[in-house]
C-alpha cells in the first residue's frame, strides 16, 4: 500500500515539474486581445494562454476571469 502511494506522490511531482516549465516558456500573445472601457478582456482570436491552472485554450469572445487575471498582470 505504501509502495502504491509513494507512486501516486511520485508521479504528482513528475508531472508539474513538466507542466511549469512549459507554461514558462509560453509568451503572453497580448495583441490577440482587447479591453473595453469597462475592463473587460476580449480575445480577438483563437489562443493558449498559460495560467495558474495551467494552459487554457481561449477562443474569440469574453475571456475567463482566470485569463482575465493574467491578462490584467502581464498586458497593459
Amino acid at each position: 500500500m505504501r509502495t502504491a502511494a509513494k507512486s501516486t506522490v511520485l508521479g504528482v511531482i513528475l508531472a508539474a515539474g513538466l507542466v511549469f516549465p512549459a507554461m514558462a516558456q509560453l509568451d503572453l500573445p497580448c495583441d490577440a486581445f482587447a479591453r473595453d472601457d469597462d475592463g473587460t478582456w476580449y480575445a480577438t482570436q483563437q489562443v493558449t494562454v498559460g495560467t495558474a491552472i495551467g494552459l487554457v485554450d481561449v477562443m474569440p469572445g469574453p475571456v475567463s476571469l482566470e485569463v482575465a487575471n493574467v491578462l490584467d498582470a502581464g498586458c497593459q
